[in-house]
């Protein structure tokens, strides 16, 4: 297969070039910060004052070295000043009719120690306090802005993309406040993009961030907060916008997002209806809607799954979908927070797919040809309410109520053809699934040493699932004995009662400076009661196929208790920490002719380790020996329908599951140098594994659970490394997996190799006045060595270009273009999209043209290959929408 090069014309090495002089024309001072004994000064803060005009601050912090770099504006003169805890500052003048490159600074220690670094003019631009960045707004923006967003660009070392995520010196932010308390649900986006920019008084940046903040010394946290201060005329306003669209073939969009903020209340509300699959959600709104998750239980369920809702669902030839979604939060004074949240949608979907399937047996492979025609309604109506309250500075209570009911239909038309026949089936399914959870925490801080939490999770869940599968002729003969008949259907219904409940007391022991003795105690359960028929329907009665070994009745009990006792190690940049936790697991399984009881201690240790080199790099091991169980459907020993084509079996004897696990992270972030770097490696392996097993007969599958002593190894690796240069950023990535384990199919153990490896380029750059393009290429390879070898590669191009011209003009544009190959076939696909918005400065109306699919590629094709069997899939997409929109910002 020949790759993708695109040669540079000369419009391009033109435009490259252009990009390249602008960089010229910039002015760059360069330096270090040491005291008189030449020992560097990390974190100092280098202050840019320009003299006269309205440019604004230059601002530099230096890293663990001393080294400093400054970015100054070309024509302008500055006055730039050090200062440090402990040291005299130190100011010098910058001419740029003879301007340096370079100057040292070399700071006089002073008797007077000082609490904080504070840069003194008539403002006080920055601050340091530990783990808080402080900046004062009004040193770096000219007034000219509208928004949040576009102050953040301004301030040093604080990254805004287009999606809303900020990053401030290579960190994400991930929880958004203003003036202390969460902003409706703590993303970012909505923060950023509607605050308006004459409200905002102080940017305040927090790290190792803890919402309780008394236990902020034992949580761990490694959350980077941001916290916005408002001035004092303007802690009160309302923000959003309305958006209508229309275009060709009926394609449409409504929505609207209102805000209202106050000190005491935050309310919005979300409407968003659209016919192309638009996208509804986005990450920062997942943590708003999603669920609520605890620092102090063993893991974390969320009610439900929202990011189906976060990427455009394009992939299906129609898709309506009509969200709904209203948050409200009320502070009762200064102890008492009431939050509540109501979710509602609906959506319909019609698909359409093509399928050539190779079955792979020992001697033989069997072929299918299959045409999906399908139609999904879903339902889903949520409401969460949450109630926080202070006692006092050491005491905490917090209580989460969150509810879910949904329901979903699909509907399939399936004609399939292989080595023996031709087949119509039609497929029904329908679920109606109701879930509540509720989780109660307590932290208390009872002296200078010793702090305790209690946590209570209560998970419960009702599902109701009914499948049919009909044809006009027998399937599944070889394992289902049906009655002869004009229309063959059979059906399965389910019901399925989970109970999850999680429990942990923590105690907190500050032993010294250096170390700490956490003790936990705790206890997981789960309790499911499955139950499933299976019958063929006949003209007036059914057919029950229990004789046939269809039909579970489950009860399922899983108990783990656990006691574990942590040693925490603070010396110097190390942090240390050597866990170990004695656990019992008790099952019990309770089936229609059998029962089974499984009870087992077990020591599971830990070991983290995370060295900081300094505050921009660090390195993190973890190891951990753990334990699990498969949920209850695995351990449900009677046969189940899974589809037309395909029976399952659980396996009551499974015990459980123990493996190791390690991983090492590196990363590294250095303002001064415009680089970051990150890698990981992963390494797990089972002694004992569960997999399941296949047996295929001609296109038949079944599937059973079993567990064996062969073992399981996976290795993962991945790496990146990006290169700021002025306006322009580089960048590299790599990823390495390997996975050795073995499969049994038709009753032979198969030793397996399952390896994939990637490797991705990319250029950025960060204009404001001119064009600004990003460009990325990434080339993939998979390898599967089983009784068929198979192989694949696939190379992706994407191009990107945000372009602001004239007055009030914004083009977008992004082109993908990739190609696959899978042994003499290749497979092309290409999509682009792009939009032009106007809006007059100062104005709230916003016009909006864009054009989704501009190439009217009508499917998608991809290639995927198991042990068994190696699937060709096309899958039709919606065609070429153009859309004309008209919005109205508050």
């Amino acid at each position: 297969m020949t790759n993708p090069i695109l040669p540079l014309k000369p419009p391009i090495l033109i435009l490259l070039l252009f990009f390249f002089t602008l960089q010229l024309q910039a002015q760059t001072i360069t330096g270090t910060v040491k005291d008189q004994n030449e020992q560097p000064l990390e974190n100092t803060n280098v202050m840019a004052k320009p003299l006269g005009g309205k440019k604004g601050m230059k601002f530099a912090i230096a890293d663990h070295l001393g080294r400093y770099k400054l970015e100054l504006e070309k024509e302008t003169d500055y006055e730039i000043s050090v200062s440090y805890i402990g040291f005299v500052g130190e100011k010098i003048t910058y001419s740029n009719e003879n301007p340096i490159t370079t100057y040292h600074f070399v700071l006089q220690a002073q008797e007077t120690q000082l609490d904080e670094i504070v840069i003194e003019y008539d403002y006080q631009p920055v601050i340091v306090k530990k783990d808080t960045l402080i900046y004062d707004v009004a040193a770096f923006v000219n007034g000219n802005e509208r928004k949040l967003k576009e102050q953040l660009e301004k301030l040093p070392g604080v990254e805004v993309s287009d999606n809303g995520q900020v990053k401030v010196q290579g960190k994400t932010v991930t929880q958004f406040m203003v003036e202390g308390k969460s902003f409706f649900g703590g993303g970012t986006k909505i923060g950023v993009e509607n605050i308006p920019a004459d409200a905002v008084d102080k940017v305040e940046v927090i790290d190792h961030f803890n919402e309780v903040a008394h236990m902020k010394e034992v949580s761990g946290s490694d959350e980077l907060a941001m916290n916005i201060k408002l001035k004092e005329d303007k802690k009160q306003f309302v923000f959003g916008d309305l958006r209508l669209g229309y275009g060709n073939n009926k394609y449409y969009e409504t929505h609207a997002s209102l805000f209202y903020y106050a000190p005491k209340i935050n309310w919005s509300a979300f409407l968003n209806v659209n016919n192309y699959g638009g996208q509804v959600l986005d990450y920062g709104d997942i943590a708003r809607f999603e669920g609520f998750k605890s620092l102090y239980l063993k893991s974390n369920n969320s009610l439900i799954n929202l990011y189906n809702y976060t990427t455009p669902n394009t992939n299906v030839t129609e898709n309506k979908n009509q969200f709904l979604a209203t948050d409200f939060r009320y502070s009762f004074g200064k102890r008492w927070d009431v939050k509540a949240f109501v979710l509602a949608n609906k959506n319909w979907i019609r698909s359409q797919s093509d399928q050539s399937i190779e079955y792979l047996q020992e001697n033989e492979i069997s072929f299918e040809n299959r045409n999906t025609f399908g139609k999904a309604k879903t339902s889903l109506v949520s409401g969460r309410i949450s109630a926080d309250f202070r006692q006092n500075k050491t005491t905490n209570y917090s209580y989460n109520f969150q509810t879910s009911l949904s329901n979903n239909n699909r509907n399939n038309s399936i004609q399939t053809q292989n080595n023996l026949r031709e087949t119509l089936f039609e497929t029904h399914s329908k679920a109606d699934n109701f879930a509540i959870a509720q989780l109660f925490e307590y932290q208390k801080t009872f002296n200078k040493k010793h702090k305790g939490s209690f946590a209570f999770n209560h998970n419960y869940s009702n599902e109701k699932p009914t499948y049919q599968w009909g044809a006009d002729q027998p399937f599944l003969g070889e394992y289902i004995p049906l009655q002869a008949a004009d229309f063959y259907l059979l059906q399965q219904v389910e019901k399925v009662q989970n109970n999850q409940i999680q429990t942990s007391f923590k105690h907190f022991w500050i032993a010294g400076k250096r170390h700490h003795i956490y003790t936990t105690l705790g206890l997981n359960a789960n309790l499911t009661k499955l139950h499933s028929a299976s019958n063929q329907l006949l003209e007036n009665t059914s057919q029950s196929l229990f004789d046939a070994g269809f039909g579970n009745d489950l009860d399922y009990k899983l108990f783990n208790s656990y006691l574990g006792l942590e040693y925490k190690l603070l010396y110097k940049k190390l942090t240390t920490t050597f866990g170990l936790q004695l656990n019992n697991y008790n099952l019990h399984n309770k089936q229609i002719s059998d029962r089974r009881t499984f009870n087992e201690w077990f020591l599971e240790p830990t070991v983290t380790a995370i060295y900081d080199f300094n505050k921009s790099e660090s390195l993190n091991f973890n190891y951990n020996l753990t334990n699990d169980f498969l949920d209850a459907n695995s351990y449900a020993n009677r046969y189940q329908i899974y589809s037309f084509n395909s029976i399952y079996q659980g396996n009551a004897l499974l015990q459980s599951l123990r493996y190791h696990s390690l991983n090492l992270r590196y990363s590294k972030f250095n303002l001064y140098q415009g680089s970051s770097i990150w890698a990981s490696i992963n390494y797990n392996k089972q002694n004992n594994t569960i997999r399941n097993q296949v047996q295929v007969t001609n296109t038949d599958l079944f599937y059973q659970t079993v567990m064996t002593n062969n073992p399981d190894e996976r290795v993962s690796m991945y790496g990146s490394f990006s290169q700021r240069v002025k306006k322009w950023e580089f960048g590299v990535n790599g990823n390495l997996s390997f996975n050795k384990y073995v499969q049994n199919t038709n009753n032979i153990d198969i030793p397996t190799q399952s390896n994939n490896q990637s490797i991705g380029l990319s250029v950025k750059t960060f204009y404001k006045e001119i064009p600004t393009f990003r460009i990325g290429y990434n080339k993939s390879f998979s390898q599967l060595k089983s009784s068929y070898d198979n192989k694949s590669t696939a190379d992706n191009l994407s191009f990107g270009v945000d372009y602001k011209f004239l007055k009030g003009f914004v083009f977008k544009g992004d082109y993908n273009y990739n190609i696959s190959k899978y042994n003499t076939s290749n497979i092309k696909y290409e999509q682009a999209n792009v939009s032009l918005e106007y809006k007059k400065e100062n104005s709230p109306w916003l016009f909006m043209i864009q054009g989704n699919n501009l190439f009217n590629t009508g499917l998608i094709n991809n290639i995927s290959f198991s042990n068994f069997q190696i699937v060709n899939s096309n899958t039709y997409i919606l065609p070429r929408v153009f859309l004309f929109s008209v919005q109205y910002k508050l």
